[in-house]
């Protein structure tokens, strides 16, 4: 062999090798956020860059040196790609007990976890958004020079942040065969078990992965995405493989726009050669942008309408409002003026009786008048007798002599 010969080898076998080794104490590990195939996610921080990350703690206990050296590769091949759709990796942590991946964190999770969750009220222009994103990343990883199977693409391996044009999407978990392996050989987790509804009907008759099994993959993913359901829900892998083998599909809801259920479609063709590559389906996308256009406008319209129309309906309720307010006083009101109405027709009877009485009275006093008048009458009459009576007493007195004077006579 050449020299130069060697030395390409030797600066090969350098770069296959070549990733950040970042110490266990750098690292603040907080709370646990994901569990994936085959390690579990912390959120924590990188402590000489004061730097927010990711921290999948791998779940390996020992590794000899071949399986060390093959993990050390892929970590070094995650760690050379750089992309807007791929989930950048900061480095890794080889000490024992401690193996680790340190990754960017994605603020949002998941896309599994927003679609479960329902974190996020998306509209179908975010969903063409997602689609075309994670496509992207796919799609690039499968044009490198040396092409990457990423194997593994599921709905929890398409992590998701805030961006200002809405959501920025990256594909994470990709060319991780040899961590996966190992991590189910040292462990009870069985990570293939959990990836059977996206897997293709090729390799659930053991077939290799692909670039179509990728893509048949991303057709499950798209279906999550139009649906907001988990695929085969509480179905077991078994029956899962027989409905998928017998060239069966998961239903598409027809409120699902018909260009995004024809990807769907597509993507997952029984026959692998019949799916179209990534790059297609970004062309299909493009495509269909001005369905996309209209469905934003149709949205912004339905917006405007809506935000008009909570705007009536608060006038109205307030309206509303103020008329039960209004119609509790005319109530109140009511009430007030029955009462009143009752005390008056209380008081009308009880003037009705006084009336009655004072007519009663009215009558004896009248009766009493008429008897005064017949009585003054009399005593008027009775006071001219009594005149009459007395004058003639006066008269007989004085015709009448008096005793003295009778006594006189007769003493002389």
């Amino acid at each position: 062999m050449r020299k130069s010969d060697v030395s390409r080898e030797q600066e090969t076998a350098e770069e296959e090798h070549a990733f950040l080794h970042i110490p266990y104490y750098d690292l603040i590990q907080e709370k646990r956020i994901g569990q994936g195939g085959f390690a579990d996610v912390y959120h924590g921080r990188w402590l000489p860059q004061d730097h927010e990350v990711a921290i999948k703690m791998i779940r390996i206990h020992y590794l000899d040196e071949k399986v060390k050296g093959d993990l050390i590769k892929e970590i070094s091949m995650m760690y050379r790609i750089h992309y807007d759709h791929i989930l950048g990796i900061f480095g890794a942590c080889m000490e024992p007990e401690k193996y680790a991946l340190i990754v960017e964190y994605m603020s949002l999770g998941s896309l599994y976890d927003v679609l479960k969750k329902q974190t996020l009220q998306l509209t179908w222009p975010d969903r063409w958004l997602i689609a075309g994103q994670m496509t992207k990343g796919i799609n690039y990883l499968h044009t490198l020079p040396k092409p990457i199977i990423h194997r593994d693409i599921k709905s929890s391996n398409i992590l998701m942040t805030n961006s200002l044009n809405g959501f920025l999407v990256k594909v994470a978990d990709f060319g991780l065969a040899k961590i996966r392996h190992e991590t189910s050989r040292q462990s009870s987790h069985n990570p293939s078990v959990g990836t059977v509804p996206w897997k293709a009907p090729e390799l659930l008759k053991m077939g290799k992965h692909t670039e179509a099994s990728d893509v048949y993959a991303i057709g499950v993913v798209f279906w999550e995405l139009g649906t907001g359901y988990e695929p085969y829900e509480e179905a077991d892998v078994s029956t899962i493989s027989a409905f998928v083998l017998r060239g069966d599909r998961l239903d598409i809801p027809t409120n699902i726009p018909s260009s995004f259920a024809e990807l769907i479609s597509k993507a997952w063709a029984h026959e692998p050669q019949k799916r179209p590559s990534c790059q297609q389906l970004l062309s299909l996308m493009r495509e269909v942008s001005s369905e996309l256009d209209a469905t934003k406008k149709s949205e912004a319209a339905g917006m405007t309408d809506t935000m008009n129309t909570e705007a009536t309906t608060k006038k109205v309720d307030a309206t509303i409002e103020k008329c039960e307010v209004i119609t509790e006083k005319i109530e109140v009101s009511k009430e007030d003026i029955e009462t009143v109405e009752g005390k008056l027709e209380a008081a009308s009877e009880k003037l009705d009786k006084v009336e009655s009485k004072v007519a009663v009275v009215t009558e004896k006093v009248e009766a009493a008048e008429s008897i005064v008048v017949v009585n003054t009458e009399k005593v008027e009459a009775t006071s001219g007798d009594v005149r009459t009576v007395t004058k003639t007493v006066d008269s007989v007195a004085t015709k009448t002599p008096s005793s003295q004077q009778r006594s006189s006579r007769y003493v002389l």
